[in-house]
């Protein structure tokens, strides 16, 4: 029996977590623990109807609206599926369909569940025309120039059966590849980490700026239909092929699968959970869906959930291990980052002897000590992290760990900067571990792509004082490279080769590999199209950086700053010196059409261009785009809801456009 006060601070619990998930993106308890909770309020609430009120977190659908986008209703409510993590769940969800059927025999589709974010995405004529998220699951945020981003969507449909109408349902999600070289870049800087890819695709949806959203690497799959106009397909596991064959992204033929009972759902679950720790992507279960489309409407939906369907989630995969010690390692920046170092352990077909820790606060928040015994996880993912200390197990003479005074690497004394997570080392200059990681930055693939050039070479090449400096790197010798522990004659013809093809990146390659703060590859493309060569982009000013399509007041700060350090533009001129030669970005430019020399401001959401689209046309046609509206300004392209640069366009008299000028036009 439950108290209203109990099921009163289970609500607040439960809306904490909410919150901390959906808007924050930064979860506190594991999906398995957040169930838990929500199955304890739902059991309560059977018991005591009369307790509930519209503001229940069983009332709610999905997550929050949120402010800056309009909201859109959907054309079929988009809703949560009831989650089960027991064989005798799913056997009860397959009785329950037979008998509200009144059939003995029906076929029902297994497919992944992906662990991302749910879309609604309208193509019309076969063109895209809108995308938007689940929200309260009657309206969602339209997210449609967000969506435009993503290279794997297509904006036109293909194949000869093209509907009038299709509107299709999916999720967004990030690749583990693309969430970890994110997540480095954000410790690197010091910024609070993502928790996991979903909330990283779901923060990313979320961004104002479209160009921002195209720097995430988001993709998109699809596997249900809201509407079609020709009704193409009348089962779900058709609808598959049916969406494959106009260009949708769908799941691979291995990712689904038509069930006659729940012995072969079991098979499909099992095969599942065990190719997932090598999928590319999260999930964290399977779906079960009634196969026949038909029979959907007649079964309904109870609350929340639809009844044709139901979601069986893997327990995550975690295993018990000891912390023999926390060591520190200093990034590029210099950014201290506590590393668990483990009793090795089996886990998800590896053995796990490192989890990174992050920094001081989430080791406070999780209360993690040294000879601590802590349940770690894998899940879907790659990267190890310690979810949990098992404090029963917990050394009485332990005590809580804190962050050095000093650097592990040079002795320098770091540094806590107010409104950071990051603790530093501002020893730029005199910080092995920092000189090791720019370095080894610097020869990346995104960067200068030196092959052959990985960061334990790097470590040696440093360490036997052959290289001081970046520039160093282009002064390196048979003779030098000799020296190095396993390089024979090959090996060494080898990196001689990698190094001089390095001397030709194009030019933003080199930008990127710099090492500005808050420049990312997008954003070095960008800066590389405005300026054209390194010169001009280290005498630009502020305000002309911040007329650049893409670049906001803090990217432009903090290119200024960079360029305004005497020590940077030595090593810029050192490195131009020993060879290397950017290359301008390519780019065919027509002088013969209006847009020549013109100058533009965007402004307000385009219907059919995303803001990286319209500026590419505008710039391959000669012109220009800058960021705000001044009297140099030629043209304010003005899409919906135009902000103040519209206002202020009028009062200048300059000519605005709409976007169906601008497409005649061009």
């Amino acid at each position: 029996m439950s108290s209203k006060q109990e099921y009163e601070r289970l609500i607040q619990e439960i809306r904490k977590h909410d919150r901390l998930y959906y808007i924050e993106s930064r979860p506190a308890i594991s999906d398995t623990e957040y169930d838990r909770l929500y199955k304890h309020l739902l059991a309560i609430e059977k018991e005591h109807p009369e307790w509930v009120t519209p503001s229940s977190p069983s009332q709610r659908i999905g997550d929050p609206l949120t402010k800056g986008f309009k909201q859109v209703s959907h054309v079929s409510p988009m809703l949560s599926l009831a989650n089960t993590y027991s064989e005798e769940e799913i056997a009860d969800f397959i009785q329950r369909v037979h008998k509200l059927l009144a059939k003995h025999q029906v076929t029902f589709c297994a497919e992944l569940k992906m662990d991302g974010v749910a879309v609604s995405v309208r193509y019309e004529k076969g063109f895209f025309v809108r995308a938007v998220t689940r929200g309260d699951g009657k309206k969602g945020d339209d997210i449609t120039n967000n969506m435009k981003t993503i290279p794997t969507l297509p904006l036109e449909l293909s194949g000869s059966h093209v509907p009038d109408v299709l509107e299709v349902r999916g999720e967004v999600f990030m690749p583990h590849k693309v969430f970890h070289k994110l997540n480095e870049q954000k410790e690197e800087e010091g910024e609070e980490l993502w928790a996991n890819p979903r909330n990283a695709a779901a923060g990313s949806l979320k961004l104002l700026d479209p160009r921002e959203v195209s720097e995430r690497g988001l993709s998109t799959v699809f596997y249900g239909i809201a509407e079609d106009s020709s009704s193409g397909t009348d089962t779900q596991y058709e609808c598959r092929a049916y969406l494959h064959k106009m260009g949708l992204p769908v799941f691979h033929d291995d990712h689904t699968k038509r069930c006659e009972d729940l012995k072969e759902i079991m098979a499909f679950a099992e095969k599942i959970h065990k190719k997932r720790p090598n999928l590319p992507f999260d999930i964290d279960g399977i779906v079960i869906k009634v196969d026949e489309l038909k029979y959907v409407p007649k079964l309904g939906m109870t609350g929340k959930t639809p009844r044709s369907a139901i979601a069986y989630k893997f327990a995550p995969e975690q295993a018990l291990t000891r912390i023999h010690e926390i060591t520190v390692q200093v990034g590029r920046t210099g950014v201290l980052t506590p590393v668990a170092e483990l009793e090795p352990v089996f886990l998800a077909g590896s053995t796990i002897s490192r989890a990174t820790l992050h920094n001081q606060e989430e080791i406070e928040r999780k209360d993690i000590r040294v000879h601590d015994w802590v349940i770690i996880e894998k899940g879907g993912d790659v990267i190890p992290k310690v979810v949990e200390v098992d404090l029963k197990k917990r050394p009485k003479d332990s005590h809580p760990w804190k962050m050095p005074k000093t650097c592990p690497s040079c002795g320098h004394r770091v540094v806590h900067t107010e409104g950071e997570v990051a603790v530093r080392c501002p020893n730029t200059e005199g910080c092995g571990e920092q000189k090791i990681r720019r370095i080894a930055f610097f020869v990346s693939k995104e960067a200068m792509d030196i092959d052959h050039l990985g960061e334990k070479v790097v470590e040696q090449l440093v360490d036997k004082d052959l290289i001081r400096t970046i520039s160093d790197i282009y002064t390196l010798t048979e003779k030098d490279l000799a020296k190095l522990d396993g390089f024979k004659e090959k090996s060494i013809q080898n990196l001689l080769e990698s190094i001089h093809k390095s001397r030709y990146v194009p030019l933003s390659k080199f930008i990127l590999a710099l090492g500005i703060k808050y420049v990312g590859k997008g954003t070095a493309e960008d800066l590389a199209d405005a300026a054209g060569d390194i010169d001009t982009l280290a005498k630009m000013s502020f305000e002309e950086l911040q007329d650049i399509e893409g670049v906001g007041e803090k990217v432009a700060q903090a290119v200024v700053d960079y360029f305004s350090e005497s020590k940077h533009l030595k090593e810029i001129h050192a490195l131009l010196k020993n060879g290397v030669e950017p290359q301008a970005p390519k780019r065919t430019v027509r002088k013969d059409h209006d847009f020549s020399s013109k100058i533009f401001v965007l402004t307000g959401t385009l219907e059919n261009y995303s803001r990286s689209e319209a500026t590419d046309l505008i710039k391959e046609r000669g012109g220009k785009v800058t960021g705000s509206v001044s009297a140099k300004t030629d043209y304010v392209l003005a899409g919906e809801e135009p902000g103040s640069k519209l206002d202020k366009a009028h009062s200048l008299k300059v000519r605005v456009l709409s976007e169906k000028q601008f497409k005649e036009m061009l």
